[in-house]
């Protein structure tokens, strides 16, 4: 009798640690899939707005220059160049991202760093911070003189 109850009792052990074993693994593949879907947002609102600045600020960075040549050498060039690494350094950062999040998904990976993708963010951002300066020099220079403009017509 004895063999009995401990053999039923392992056997009802067995199983309850199995089924709670599994209900684990489903709410692990679960909170996996949603914590991916959760990051694949933010990493695609980051390459939204790491693509759409990017192109704004080249627009800017040409028009300035075109209009005053002299701001090239005096820190737009070094802005262009910083700009063209950024860009370069997004779509390795981004395609990585996407490769781990897509591991998240299969269960394979567990977590996943969004640090390169938000430096990148803030370099972009430092960037715009610089090319404001010299848009609003430009505009004070212009605002200065313009009464000038106005008595040489």
């Amino acid at each position: 009798m004895e063999k009995y109850v401990r053999k039923y009792g392992d056997a009802t052990l067995i199983a309850e640690l199995t089924k709670t074993v599994n209900t684990h693994g489903e709410a692990r593949a679960l909170f996996s899939a949603e914590v991916a879907d959760s990051l694949a947002q933010i990493v695609e609102a980051a390459e939204r707005y790491i693509k759409n600045e990017s192109a704004r600020l080249a627009a800017t960075l040409e028009r300035l220059e075109a209009k005053v040549p002299e701001f090239r050498e005096l820190g737009l060039g070094d802005v262009e160049e910083r700009l063209a690494a950024v860009v370069r350094e997004s779509e390795v950062v981004i395609e990585k991202l996407r490769a781990r999040l897509d591991e998240m998904r299969e269960g394979k990976a567990t977590h996943l760093t969004l640090d390169e993708v938000f430096d990148l963010v803030k370099e972009l951002n430092e960037l715009w911070d610089i090319t404001s300066r010299f848009a609003r020099f430009y505009s004070s220079l212009y605002s200065d003189l313009s009464p000038l403009f106005l008595m040489v017509t």
